[in-house]
């Protein structure tokens, strides 16, 4: 027991109790491709924690009593299991529940009801003490316990906590605010198609990642990179591209300066999927592409750039995902593979960047049109603005590339460039006073300015 939780932090424990609500909504809808878009609406997760106990109740089915005894309860999972073949499960190793129980306490009590059966597992305190690897369960009446499940689902609750995960449970501030964060990333996908997540009461909200892209078909336009195909059995999706305008130049001065606001850079990245799961989000390191030959490392100069890869596959064991499920498997020759596609991706848009680094009016016009499309929906719902079978470099799969603007370059020797710094509150105050655009960039008050002083001068 200590060993199987010593190696999986508490957030990861709690959030592979909820892969398991959502592994239950998955047998709900049993692969239904009509319902795939609203699956998710009407279940939820409710969690309650503090010092004295972890409980999490959803309404996902319930536990089946055959997969209780076949999986849920056993240690690792049988090859006999197939209760779940058919299904886009993120259930692999068969030690979620157990190594999430015994990483929080050694007492638990574990309700299930669906549509054939209703019982309880308890765990006492002594069962740790116990030779071998048992659990009693018992078939109850649902009469005696709809108090606590108001429908088919799963209460799962966790006592004589261990002291470490007492202080962390009633820490508010600290570990429980931090819990609230990681749900949001991690299940945001989920959450935005309509299930429902709270901690102690409070909601948690969806997380949105929008890429812009143009309503124009014909000519050099913003448009993101699209990347769709299924290899060895396992459905990919990569999308990149721009979610915002790129960086100001006082956003880099702020950046050089360390007061860069956290929120403005931490949505960057790229953001990995595994049968809905978030498993790594907004990733700006080598473990995505970014510093990994031909695309630059990150900096503050690409905090526009996101992009989102989502993996599919009815065996989960073919998902490049680590058994702590919030990480990836880089060893995995799925990922090798895909990876190469996002670093494609990424450098389209690294490129654009550096070529279109100034502040300018021009710029700003060419996302000015710009409409948000949602990367997490994408592989599951069609778009009018994604045509990918329009491109095609072999016959597995489809491409959009994009074909991005160029800025025109004057071949006039005679034309300067003039970079200089002022205070941000003067910039402002100048924008406010005299400009009648409250969008213009700092670079567009200077060659204002430079503009009046020298129409007086001649």
């Amino acid at each position: 027991m200590s060993m199987l939780s010593r190696d999986i932090a508490l957030n990861d424990a709690i959030m592979d109790l909820l892969d398991n609500c959502i592994d239950g909504v998955h047998r709900q809808y049993k692969g239904d491709a009509e319902k795939s878009l609203e699956m998710y609406k009407g279940y939820f997760g409710n969690i309650t924690l503090n010092e004295n106990e972890f409980i999490l109740t959803d309404n996902c089915g319930g536990i089946p009593l055959n997969v209780a005894k076949e999986y849920a309860f056993k240690m690792g999972r049988s090859d006999k299991y197939d209760n779940d073949d058919d299904l886009e499960t993120i259930g692999m190793y068969g030690i979620g529940m157990k190594r999430a129980i015994f990483k929080m306490g050694v007492a638990a009590e574990i309700l299930s009801h669906t549509t054939t059966d209703t019982f309880s597992v308890i765990i006492p305190d002594s069962w740790s003490t116990t030779p071998e690897w048992y659990f009693d369960f018992s078939k109850i009446n649902y009469d005696d316990i709809k108090q606590r499940l108001l429908t088919y689902g799963t209460s799962i609750k966790v006592t004589n906590l261990n002291p470490n995960i007492q202080s962390q449970f009633k820490d508010e501030a600290g570990f429980i605010t931090e819990l609230r964060e990681d749900l949001q990333k991690h299940y945001g996908y989920i959450i935005k198609q309509g299930f429902t997540l709270t901690v102690n009461g409070k909601l948690i909200s969806a997380v949105d990642i929008n890429i812009l892209t143009s309503n124009r078909k014909i000519g050099q336009s913003i448009t993101p990179y699209f990347y769709s195909n299924t290899i060895n059995g396992v459905k990919v999706d990569v999308i990149v591209g721009f979610y915002r305008q790129p960086a100001t130049s006082i956003e880099i001065d702020e950046e050089l300066e360390g007061n860069l606001a956290k929120r403005i850079t931490e949505n960057a990245g790229i953001t990995i999927l595994c049968n809905d799961r978030i498993v790594l989000y907004a990733d700006k390191t080598y473990l995505t592409g970014w510093g990994d030959y031909p695309v630059p490392q990150y900096h503050t100069q690409f905090i526009a750039i996101a992009g989102v890869v989502h993996f599919r596959a009815k065996n989960s064991l073919e998902l490049p995902v680590t058994t702590t499920k919030r990480g990836v498997d880089t060893s995995s020759p799925i990922y090798s593979e895909v990876k190469n596609k996002v670093k494609e991706g990424i450098k389209y848009f690294t490129d654009f960047t550096n070529k279109w680094k100034t502040d300018s009016e021009e710029r700003t016009v060419l996302f000015s049109d710009l409409k948000p499309i949602a990367a997490l929906k994408l592989g599951q719902e069609s778009s009018e603005l994604l045509d990918p079978k329009d491109k095609k470099r072999n016959d597995s799969a489809a491409y959009q590339l994009p074909d991005l603007p160029k800025p025109i370059i004057t071949k006039d020797k005679d034309i300067l460039s003039i970079s200089f710094k002022r205070h941000k509150n003067q910039v402002t105050l100048i924008k406010d006073t005299y400009l009648e655009n409250p969008t213009a960039t700092p670079n567009d008050v200077g060659a204002w300015c430079f503009d009046q002083f020298y129409s007086q001068t001649k």
